[in-house]
């Protein structure tokens, strides 16, 4: 164990906010406290708040309260989480959306650390130049049913995810003309410079899987049959219940080097729990049903942080609330910039992020969160709120207030129908937008519906649509609502100029002039129209050891995670 004073110094300093979190936790290494301890400990504290000298002392000792504990991990166990959407079937090649499952049964050949860069997993090394992409991939690796993981595997792994016709992000992959295998080296071949393949390569859609038992599976696939190298092996799937796993016992291990356990997991079990309904995660953990949640409402959050059986995790999700307007309807004006920018400049963001999320968010205006390695603040200038600003544009663009408010222009009235998602707060967020709207004369109506009537209204002629995109590689898929959402064009075509920046970029300081390019397109042409990215909030009972959400990566891994007596 470390020196206690020594290491309440550092928690102190660390709430106080006179040590990063970074800091903190290199001084944790040095004392001999786990990477996983210590994360423990800075959430402890973040859940006992640090606005006073008392809470600051709370925090210092539940943090070496939890340190004390994940001194000594205990297998054994079934950690049940709560999660905030339906559970969808795991498959890195295609599906509805990437779940925390992801994580227990698949691995990636390279993965994020939790300062979002790239670190070998199934790996040893790796190394890329302006010609190509070199994995070395671990020997004698396997998949859960004991058949082989090698590279020719991972070639057709690649292979998939890359054809556009199979890949849910075959869009990412184009710069990649080529994947082969030599030896224990996977080699993928560029057509330019593609450093933003760390980006893609990371992600959930590209983790590693047995194409031969997918094929053979088929429809079962990723509800009867898993066949990953990740530590838990898939137990049940019941659509709208629960998806369960079981620890893997010939796991090898990791070297991920922010994943300190490095053989089987500690866990006997996982049962992820879909709640779909926001106002029942609070009650849920509360009550024992479940271990942790993820996402409950905003209101609920200051309760579950006074709350000393519970740890609450918080940051800027990966994620962006948006709304899309039809850039080639000219009917309604929206084919003008002038229109765009006046529709956005008539969002009142910030009030929005206090009303609704109680500061629990972060007003966006450009597509990539604040809180994110690529963001580039010059957005700022953009779409702040001037509902004065907005009236003149309109004014400009010839749209003028009729006899009941509403804007009109050549006898069409500015009235049109927005398609969203029925969950209840981007509800509340896109009703709010209306009245604003309407405070300038636009009259938006919004219609909120299930994902099996809303994703087909997703097509080049929606005239306006509300979505949240939720993606670690925030350059990427803001781009793809873009491009596939939106008819070609010159607003498609600059983007897509932009994008290209990005998909050749060289090295980091070329990736940031085409990150930087892409959001500043989008801030001024509003091929989306930006609003809001909320905070990903993570509440687990502290007899939850291990479980240590980072803001590189969507969900936390597993391989840490075991449950105190």
């Amino acid at each position: 164990m470390p020196d206690a004073p020594d290491l309440q110094a550092s928690l102190d300093e660390y709430v106080q906010g006179r040590l990063t979190r970074r800091g903190f936790l290199a001084r944790a290494a040095v004392v001999g406290v786990s990477a996983a301890a210590a994360g423990q400990m800075l959430a402890a504290c973040s859940s006992q708040g640090s606005s006073t000298a008392s809470g600051s002392a709370a925090a210092t000792a539940a943090g070496s309260a939890a340190a004390s504990a994940a001194a000594q991990p205990v297998a054994g166990g079934i950690f049940r989480e709560g999660y905030d959407r339906d559970l969808t079937p795991p498959d890195p090649v295609r599906n509805a959306w990437a779940d925390p499952s992801f994580n227990a049964f698949f691995e990636a050949v390279i993965v994020r650390n939790p300062e979002g860069d790239p670190v070998p997993m199934l790996a040893e090394s790796f190394d890329y130049d302006d010609t190509a992409w070199n994995f070395t991939i671990r020997e004698g690796l396997t998949f859960h049913s004991g058949e082989p993981c090698t590279p020719d595997v991972i070639v057709k792994d690649f292979d998939l995810y890359r054809d556009p016709n199979t890949g849910q992000n075959g869009i990412f992959w184009t710069p990649i003309t080529k994947v082969s295998a030599s030896g224990q080296v996977v080699t993928c071949a560029l057509s330019a410079p593609f450093a933003a393949f760390q980006e893609t390569v990371t992600t959930e859609y590209s983790y590693a899987m047995n194409p031969a038992a997918r094929e053979k599976a088929g429809d079962t696939w990723g509800s009867k049959v898993i066949d990953g190298n990740g530590p838990f092996q898939l137990g049940e799937f019941t659509p709208g219940q629960k998806l369960t796993a079981t620890r893997w016992e010939a796991y090898p291990g990791t070297p991920a080097p922010f994943i300190t356990n490095k053989g089987p997991a500690y866990l006997e079990g996982i049962e992820w729990i879909p709640i779909t309904q926001a106002s029942q995660r609070a009650p849920e953990i509360e009550t024992g049903n479940v271990d942790a949640i993820k996402n409950p409402p905003p209101q609920d959050v200051e309760r579950l942080k006074s709350n000393p059986d519970l740890v609450v995790q918080e940051f800027q999700e990966l994620s962006n609330f948006f709304l899309s307007v039809n850039v080639s309807d000219s009917s309604l004006g929206f084919d003008d910039v002038r229109v765009r920018q006046a529709i956005s400049q008539a969002i009142d963001r910030e009030g929005i992020v206090q009303s609704i999320f109680l500061g629990q968010a972060v007003a966006t205006y450009g597509p990539v969160m604040p809180g994110n390695k690529w963001y580039d603040p010059a957005v700022e200038a953009f779409n702040q709120y001037d509902p004065e600003k907005s009236k003149a544009l309109l004014d400009e663009a010839g749209w003028t207030a009729g006899s009941d408010g509403i804007r009109e222009k050549g006898g069409k009235k500015l009235s049109f129908t927005t398609y969203q998602l029925n969950e209840a707060v981007e509800v509340q967020v896109m009703q709010a937008v209306a009245e604003q709207l309407k405070q300038v004369g636009i009259d938006m109506k919004v219609e909120a519906m299930d994902g099996t009537a809303f994703f087909p209204k997703l097509t080049t002629e929606t005239t306006s649509y509300a979505f949240k995109w939720l993606w670690s590689s925030p350059i990427d898929v803001c781009v793809l609502f873009v491009e596939f959402y939106q008819p070609a064009g010159k607003v498609v075509d600059a983007t897509m100029a932009a994008y290209k920046q990005w998909q050749t970029a060289a090295n980091d300081e070329q990736l940031q002039a085409g990150a930087s390019a892409v959001q500043m397109d989008i801030a001024q042409q509003l091929g989306i129209i930006p609003i809001y990215t909320p905070n990903t909030i993570w509440v687990n009972n502290k007899k939850v050891m291990g479980w240590v959400a980072n803001q590189a990566n969507l969900y936390p891994f597993y391989n840490d995670v075991w449950m105190a007596v």
